[in-house]
């Protein structure tokens, strides 16, 4: 009777630890992916292969594929550019894409109307971007590699602010939720929060990266980075609380579910990522499997987080 009582139990229990953690379905880019943005049923893919690969997630296939131009390396052969950023607009009706330019600058075009519109050359602009985030319709945000911030008007091609955060180079931004304010960060491993309107600083956070950050995430109040220093940082900016965890590994990218209570991070070599509650610091999962270094963590909710790497698989987790 004591075996049967746990073998009911363990029948009960295993269904619940087998799904805890599963790959629901993958998705396959033209090339290695990049950057990633999902809106309501939509995933944008930018890839190293000349597109934006754009998916329907419940019907699990690609609906467009948005090309740009391609270019000529130093050897003079024809080369499909790289795209590096892409956004989409709240109405779903502008694509933003950031793509790969001569000397090493870069190209800024909307896709709209089944257009490609370039409004930043980067044969007369010659600007050195990085990322770039819609604020509205109306306004691009930019982060330049010299550490450059820009807000830029997309209708009349107009620069509004142009700021220099710091003299250490560019690694990465975020937008709030309501895109009022940003966060920024560099190789000094400082965060700074940011108003979107004017560029002034808001607030900076230090002393949990001590050296270059490669990726943030921000939602709900909670900041999370990770880093060449091989820490996960966490500030929890409405009760002013912060810790890091010490990792065996470079963290090359890390995420947040959309309520900011749950975070992730590459953790080895292998490319696993750990999935941790922020709030009382305990690791929930760790999601095997990825085969390349990680270039996105994307949470669509609680239960469901996107995955990228460096190939053209999209691997959607169940968790």
């Amino acid at each position: 009777m004591k075996y049967f009582r746990s073998l009911l139990l363990f029948l009960s229990v295993a269904p619940f630890i087998i799904n805890a953690q599963t790959i629901e379905f993958s998705l396959k880019a033209s090339g290695n992916v990049i950057d990633v943005v999902i809106t309501d049923d939509l995933l944008y893919a930018a890839t190293d292969n000349g597109s934006v690969d754009v998916f329907n997630i419940k019907e699990r296939k690609i609906i467009r594929r948005i090309k740009v131009p391609g270019l000529k390396d130093f050897m003079g052969d024809d080369i499909q550019a790289k795209v590096f950023s892409v956004d989409v607009s709240e109405d779903g009706k502008k694509v933003i894409l950031v793509y790969q330019g001569k000397g090493g600058f870069r190209n800024v075009a909307i896709y709209e109307n089944n257009e490609l519109r370039k409004i930043i050359d980067a044969d007369t602009d010659k600007m050195m971007i990085k990322k770039a985030k819609l604020i509205n319709n109306s306004h691009l945000l930019i982060g330049q590699l010299s550490n450059e911030i820009v807000l830029f008007n997309i209708e009349n091609r107009t620069v509004i602010y142009k700021k220099q955060i710091s003299t250490s180079s560019f690694s990465d931004f975020v937008l709030s939720k309501d895109k009022s304010k940003f966060i920024t960060t560099d190789e000094s491993g400082k965060v700074r929060l940011i108003a979107s309107g004017d560029g002034k600083l808001i607030k900076e956070y230090s002393g949990n990266n001590v050296d270059n950050i490669y990726k943030l995430d921000y939602k709900n109040d909670i900041i999370i980075g990770g880093g060449q220093d091989r820490r996960v940082a966490i500030y929890n900016t409405q009760i002013d609380d912060r810790y890091y965890i010490q990792n065996d590994f470079l963290v090359y990218c890390v995420g947040l579910s959309p309520d900011g209570q749950l975070g992730a991070y590459s953790a080895n070599e292998d490319n696993d990522v750990v999935i941790f509650n922020t709030l009382n610091k305990t690791d929930l999962f760790t999601l095997k499997g990825q085969v390349s270094t990680l270039t996105g963590i994307c949470f669509i909710s609680n239960e469901q987080v996107v995955i990228t790497c460096e190939d053209p698989e999209i691997v959607f987790w169940k968790l």
